[in-house]
């Protein structure tokens, strides 16, 4: 009984504050098992008949629901809320606890990041003993050479594993400090000094034996040192074993490229590459690289990769490969032929589909979603134009499709609301689901659907659907089915939708998981919705009402009194507000994290950046 009673506890310090109908459900279930072996253990129970004995028989045998008995779905949710301190202590209460914390999704959470703010007590915390911290995952962020970091990486350099460097040209400080290194990541890294002979010496990509993964994504990276790195990792220079490599193609390292793709091709699981520049039309060594591929599972193409190219590459890997993800996201020159062969070749293994601003796609692809219709999961035809509706609903909804999970027609245009409709309906699976400036699809009818059909939506983009209205989102008419049916929201953007009134948001959104919310442009919501909101949504994080006119002060202050979990914040053009939205900014908004106060006319920007500096120092990023 004590297991039982200390599960209650457990569930009710960590649950979220505002549970849903199944939480609720479980807990109530909870109280009554630890009610029932109460009143089992008491002496004072009497059996006065052999009926009562055989029923009191029968519930001792029954399973009392349990802690340990909750779906990994609600104890991964209910977990996402915990900090990484609080993952730590949840992972001493059982084996069940340690089981979840240990999971990928959770290990994200324990990544430190090194700035030039912090690295001063993060060194003195590493050095007092008694760190808490795990360095497996680390990020350098806006770092410069320092002796601070050379030191710091000697204390936790064997136990970093993944590196991650941000604006942090600091190669010659890990040379030689990160011995158990598996992934190197490079992004957006600038040199200001102009002798960088010190960082293209210092970078020596031998040393990490046990490296598996290298992006470079090339953003403002001088050339030399990619061309070095890119060469280090020829089999002849290094024995590592990739298998995840990103890198941009470049004509003058093509040779080096193509010789890493084929001596890594055995071990590659994951490719990414991005063509600066159009390849030449000789594709033959491309080839004898992709179809010694066996293990590959995501390939993701974009940039000025020519129709050749794309034919070989996708031609050379082998249909024994356990392709799961295809990124083609730009690539205008995928074709309707070329997808079909896609589809016949990996018909059962692809999950992963992003066609988006592939242009040559219209209503012939058809037959290659039908093929897919059965194992895709994710699939994005964003600003593909060509295809109409009629085409897209019988290539992936010909019967009830219970696979895919989410879904992007992000502006294609040539959709109308009943085709809309009849794929929706059959769509019982959908998490996620973007219908950005789908103006002739997404009506009031439309939402009624989706409200019907998709009440495990986490994710839904409406913006620029300018025929929407609060009547969609309340329900009303024949069939009165409203957003309020979608208890796991979690992000709702309706920018633009100018048909939306403080009902929206008075009435509709009673969604007490919506973590994010955007109503920019929606110039016809007032004070009074807002007041509403913070009572029907208090677990938002983020919020964007950018260009809503006729929001002002007593707006921030009702959202700063009480959204206590909000971190995002965006009010810009909101041409209302003045010098005593930033005072009640400073002096209220203790978790906020992100302040976006653009073009507010009137505005006096220093005096703003004085009194949210004098005042709220958590504030990490400002753009006024």
């Amino acid at each position: 009984m004590g297991s039982i009673s200390s599960g209650c506890g457990f569930f009710n310090d960590f649950c979220i504050d505002n549970p849903t109908d199944t939480q609720q459900t479980i807990k109530e279930e909870l109280e009554m098992a630890t009610g029932a072996l109460d009143a089992l253990s008491c002496n004072s129970i009497c059996i006065t008949s052999s009926t009562d004995e055989e029923e009191l028989r029968v519930q001792c045998k029954r399973k009392i629901p349990c802690i340990e008995d909750l779906p990994i779905d609600l104890w991964l949710e209910f977990m996402s809320y915990l900090s990484y301190l609080d993952l730590q202590q949840l992972r001493l209460v059982n084996w069940h606890c340690r089981n979840v914390v240990n999971r990928r999704y959770f290990l994200h959470k324990a990544k430190v990041i090194v700035t030039q703010d912090n690295i001063t007590q993060l060194k003195k915390h590493v050095e007092c003993g008694a760190c808490y911290l795990s360095f497996e995952h680390v990020e350098l962020r806006d770092m410069i050479t320092t002796g601070e970091l050379v030191q710091l990486l000697q204390l936790v350099g064997k136990h970093v594993k993944h590196l991650q460097m941000v604006r942090s040209p600091v190669f010659c400080n890990i040379d030689g400090r990160l011995p158990n290194l598996q992934s190197l990541q490079i992004a957006t890294t600038t040199f200001d000094d102009n002798d960088t002979s010190m960082y293209v010496d210092g970078l020596d990509l031998k040393q990490f034996t046990h490296l598996n993964g290298f992006e470079c994504d090339g953003v403002s990276l001088d050339p030399t040192l990619k061309l070095l790195m890119l060469m280090q990792l020829r089999r002849r220079e290094n024995r590592v074993r990739l298998r995840h490599l990103q890198y941009e193609y470049r004509r003058n390292n093509e040779p080096a490229l193509l010789q890493v793709l084929y001596d890594h091709s055995a071990t590659l699981q994951c490719v990414d590459l991005f063509f600066s520049c159009t390849p030449g039309i000789d594709t033959t060594s491309w080839g004898k690289a992709f179809e010694r591929m066996l293990k590959l599972k995501t390939l993701k193409l974009s940039g000025n990769c020519h129709m050749l190219l794309l034919e070989e590459i996708l031609r050379a890997i082998p249909a024994r490969a356990p392709l799961r993800n295809l990124d083609l996201t730009g690539m205008l020159s995928l074709t309707n032929d070329i997808l079909l062969r896609v589809a016949k070749k990996w018909p059962r293994s692809l999950r992963y589909l992003d066609c988006m601003f592939c242009v040559q796609l219209d209503d012939r692809c058809m037959e290659a979603l039908q093929l897919l219709s059965g194992s895709l999961e994710w699939l994005s035809i964003a600003y593909c134009r060509g295809i109409n509706g009629g085409a897209l609903a019988e290539g992936l909804t010909t019967q009830l499709n219970d696979k895919l999970q989410q879904l992007n027609l992000q502006d294609v245009c040539f959709i109308d609301e009943q085709a809309m409709c009849a794929m929706l309906a059959r769509l019982p699976n959908l998490r996620e689901l973007s219908l950005d400036n789908c103006k002739g699809a997404a009506t009031d009818k439309t939402l009624a659907t989706i409200f019907e059909h998709q009440t495990r939506l986490r994710v839904l983009c409406l913006d620029h659907c300018s025929s929407i209205t609060d009547g969609g989102f309340l329900g009303v008419g024949q069939r009165p089915y409203g957003i309020a049916r979608l208890r796991g929201l979690n992000k709702l953007t309706v920018q633009a939708c100018r048909n939306l009134t403080d009902r929206f948001l008075c009435r509709a959104l009673l969604l007490p998981e919506l973590k994010l919310l955007k109503v920019d442009y929606c110039n016809r919501l007032e004070t009074r919705g807002i007041n509403a909101l913070i009572d029907n949504c208090r677990g938002l994080e983020s919020l964007s009402m950018a260009s809503c006119f006729l929001m002002d002060d007593e707006t921030v202050f009702l959202i700063v009194q009480g959204l206590k979990r909000l971190r995002s914040l965006t009010i810009s053009n909101c041409s209302l507000m003045t010098l005593q939205a930033m005072h009640y900014i400073a002096l209220g908004a203790d978790n906020l994290r992100e302040l976006t106060a653009c073009d507010i006319d009137g505005l006096d920007v220093e005096a703003a950046e004085k009194i949210l500096e004098r005042h709220s120092p958590p504030l990490k990023q400002v753009l006024l």
